[in-house]
């Protein structure tokens, strides 16, 4: 008990000269260090204190999740693995932790989905055999709690048509702590898959909401959805192509869920350790 007063004394000692430093430590993990300054550069421009602060907190969180994912992935990846010459250095940390992420999610045993599985995602859309025009969609979506403190930040970047792509990486912050995201402008999907796994069709919405965006509340949670493009492809129902894709999805779904999971009782671990530390912010 006297160690541990003794180690309780040289904590808040080091905790207060730091905070009464022009430069004090807001964080530490596995021997790195943030600083006040560099939290400072984050900040949006023109941020109001209120939405300064919130942003901070959401960075302060990522950042010591990646310094967290940094030192599981240098000491699970081989010299080989951790190998990216073709890479330039700033980037270097985030490969890391993205092949770490990836040995993590290759075990496809623990991703598997059954065919009953797809038989019964299939079976929630049309199931017409005879080709027909089926519509196609690009898009981004947040799912948030509701009430939301996210929500008023969140939305003034993902609606903003001259700045979103600029923004993505603020909103990849601020989404850390989202129920849910998808900020990806590549893929297409089925129309009908993605209403299946959203409490609303484009159709209904189209009547109150403009076409391309869609801000609604159900239930306990908020849906901000950004509807990136659309099209038409002639395609039979339920054929390969069609299980192949609701494969693909149900297994991102459970990937996802479990990265989650683990990235979060990482940090938890770190930080019960003591090899994580957050400070608390004087703003």
């Amino acid at each position: 008990m006297k160690n541990f007063l003794l180690f309780l004394i040289a904590v808040v000692a080091v905790i207060t000269s730091c905070q009464q430093t022009a430069n004090p430590i807001v964080a530490e993990a596995f021997h790195h260090k943030l600083y006040w300054s560099d939290l400072l550069k984050k900040i949006p421009y023109s941020s109001s204190k209120a939405d300064s602060l919130l942003f901070m907190e959401r960075y302060i969180d990522d950042w010591v999740l990646r310094k967290t994912l940094l030192a599981q992935a240098k000491q699970a990846l081989t010299q080989s693995e951790q190998e990216f010459t073709s890479q330039i250095e700033q980037y270097k940390e985030q490969l890391l932790i993205n092949a770490y992420r990836q040995k993590l999610s290759n075990d496809s045993v623990l991703f598997t989905v059954s065919n009953k599985e797809i038989i019964d995602f299939l079976n929630q859309t049309k199931t017409e055999e005879t080709p027909e025009y089926r519509d196609m969609i690009k898009l981004n979506y947040i799912k948030l709690s509701n009430p939301s403190k996210l929500y008023k930040k969140i939305k003034e970047l993902f609606f903003d048509d001259n700045n979103r792509v600029k923004v993505i990486e603020q909103l990849m912050v601020l989404c850390a702590d989202t129920i849910e995201y998808y900020l990806d402008n590549e893929h297409w999907f089925y129309t009908d898959f993605i209403e299946n796994e959203l409490p609303f069709t484009f159709s209904q919405m189209a009547k109150t909401e403009s076409k391309d965006r869609f801000d609604f509340v159900e239930g306990r949670n908020r849906y901000l959805i950004l509807v990136l493009d659309r099209k038409q492809q002639l395609q039979p129902k339920n054929i390969f192509e069609d299980k192949k894709m609701a494969q693909t999805l149900l297994q991102q779904q459970k990937k996802a869920a479990f990265l989650n999971q683990y990235q979060d009782s990482l940090v938890q671990k770190a930080i019960r350790e003591k090899k994580a530390i957050r400070y608390p912010i004087v703003f």
